[in-house]
């Protein structure tokens, strides 16, 4: 009888262990960089508007990233333009990027009343594979330097 309860007991804990094994790989993949944004110097021009984006990302990816290029998207999926490729960006290390940008006005509005700029962190692979990333975004003030 004590045989078979301690089996179960190390049956539950190896599941237990498996499953949270499972929820920290994929809560790591969800989350490998993140930001704050600012918007400013906006200029209207009819159905867009030129805007200036000032980005702090933060990397938490566990390793050092090379040439990536920063990517703004529209929610739709189109890419709106990027930020100047970034040689290298350390693991835990943050980059502070500006870039003006001309984007659909309806982009503007849904950032304004609570959307995100969606940012995209692209690399490539060795073997030419191609990576984006997406970028966890918050419209609060910026970290001071």
């Amino acid at each position: 009888m004590r045989y078979v309860l301690l089996s179960r007991t190390w049956i539950v804990l190896i599941t237990l262990s498996c499953l949270l094994g499972a929820l920290t790989v994929s809560a790591k993949d969800g989350r490998d960089f993140s930001g704050f944004y600012t918007i400013s110097n906006v200029v209207d021009q009819g159905d867009q508007a030129l805007i200036t984006l000032r980005v702090q990302l933060l990397n938490h990816s566990n390793a050092d990233v090379q040439q990536a290029v920063v990517a703004l998207r529209e929610s739709g999926g189109g890419q709106l333009g990027t930020f100047p490729s970034v040689k290298l960006w350390r693991n835990h290390g943050e980059l502070r990027l500006t870039q003006q940008f001309l984007v659909p006005k309806r982009e503007l509005v849904n950032w304004q009343t609570g959307g995100q700029p969606a940012l995209m962190v692209v690399t490539h692979a060795a073997n030419g594979q191609r990576h984006d990333r997406f970028v966890q975004m918050s419209g609060r003030a910026m970290l001071a330097r």
